[in-house]
């Protein structure tokens, strides 16, 4: 009986120690992170709440071999043969495919964002056209399915309401779910598995059925010989087992795996400039589409799959920037655009660069400015709109809302 209570007390002492230790490394792991937030927090009492967020959250990222822990979940998870994490934070589909879904019990009424990109056209007079282009869901419908008892968000549904709305407003619209599963991409290929963007081959689609809906508004088509929408005239590098995306670093690769990932780049001449600003942060480049356009370091990174800043789709324009200006120098006459956009837009309008004189990118998430006001004031012959469904909440819909001067200077 002795050696009972012995071998008992043997064993919480040491997982008593395990867990001292533990804490203790974890402490010093995360002790600048820490240290960061409280030199900069703001000590007044009504921000306590926020000041102990803020450290709630340096904690939980700055986690001692964080992702350790995320596989070894994960891989449980799997071999429960579970179909959702962390109380549907992720969910899987019935191929095998990673999203972010929430319990709904029909779509979200999006009428007075509507109403809002309705005024953004009306704002721009008559010689600036005005297009919504809708991106796809990585709920494909016609494909993707949920196991039984895996909740349904309804985005889709909510896009068709967002629409119509438009429509009614007299907006012109471009449904890109529309023709998807006839794009001549396998269902399967058209999205990343273990991230919600969708893959570069089928933004490159996407760019060419935008090119053929632009040739429907205007004289002069883009790209009258088929030549810059060709994929045969681009280079395609692929990378294998080689991307987790935001959806994978949640649950980890042993419970969804990875992702192939294709760049894919002009192999004809090109020649641009290259302006970005996010905060404090700016910076111009020039040269090919592969120097000025796209960043190589989330290619290169060794080691890091669970990176934020290797997140190998945020390649093109270097990601999601407050305010982005890119001049095809090579086609000095050709439209003037610009988009207002989330993520998914990105590699899309990387493509349309080759056809047009310059695009100007605004993200509302990261742009302090009034955006119509920045509208109004540069020469543009079409202004695109392009917020997924997924996205289509007040935070991509500010118009109007700030009256902040914005901070784009032009590079030229």
């Amino acid at each position: 009986m002795h050696n009972f209570f012995a071998k008992k007390r043997m064993t919480a002492f040491l997982f008593i120690l395990a867990l001292a230790t533990f804490s203790i490394l974890n402490m010093i792991h995360s002790f600048e992170p820490l240290k960061k937030t409280l030199a900069s927090a703001d000590y007044r009492f009504s921000n306590a709440k926020g000041i102990i967020n803020e450290l709630d959250a340096d904690i939980n990222e700055h986690v001692l071999e964080k992702f350790g822990f995320v596989e070894a979940y994960g891989y449980l998870q799997s071999l429960m043969w579970k179909n959702e994490e962390n109380n549907f934070e992720v969910v899987k589909d019935t191929e095998g495919k990673l999203h972010y879904t929430y319990f709904a019990t029909g779509p979200t009424d999006t009428k007075e964002l509507s109403d809002r990109v309705a005024e953004l056209g009306a704002q721009l007079g008559s010689k600036t056209k005005l297009t919504y282009v809708m991106t796809p869901d990585k709920y494909v419908r016609g494909y993707t399915t949920f196991p039984e008892g895996i909740p349904y968000n309804y985005n889709n549904e909510t896009a068709d309401g967002f629409l119509d709305h438009l429509k009614q407003s007299g907006v012109d619209t471009l449904d890109l779910r529309e023709g998807l599963l006839e794009s001549g991409i396998p269902a399967k290929d058209l999205f990343f598995t273990t991230d919600h963007h969708w893959k570069i081959k089928t933004a490159f689609w996407a760019f060419g059925q935008l090119v053929q809906h632009l040739d429907g508004l205007y004289h002069k088509p883009l790209d009258p010989e088929h030549y810059f929408t060709d994929m045969n005239n681009y280079n395609v590098i692929p990378y294998k087992d080689f991307f987790i995306g935001s959806q994978g670093r949640k649950t980890g690769k042993l419970y969804a795996g990875d992702d192939d990932f294709d760049l894919i780049y002009p192999k004809f001449k090109t020649n641009y400039s290259f302006y970005f600003k996010t905060g404090e942060t700016e910076a111009t480049l020039n040269g090919r589409f592969e120097d000025a356009l796209l960043t190589t370091y989330p290619l290169n990174v060794k080691g890091a799959p669970y990176d934020l800043t290797a997140d190998k789709y945020f390649t093109y324009l270097y990601g999601n920037q407050g305010i982005v200006h890119v001049t095809n120098k090579d086609n000095p006459n050709g439209l003037k655009v610009m988009f207002i956009k989330d993520s998914l837009a990105v590699p899309m309008i990387s493509f349309l660069s080759t056809v047009v004189s310059d695009v100007y990118l605004i993200d509302p998430r990261y742009y302090p400015g009034d955006i119509i006001d920045f509208a109004k004031k540069t020469e543009l012959d079409h202004v695109f709109v392009s917020i997924s469904p997924q996205d289509l909440v007040d935070e991509f819909f500010p118009y109007g809302k700030n009256n902040v001067e914005g901070p784009f200077t032009s590079s030229k």
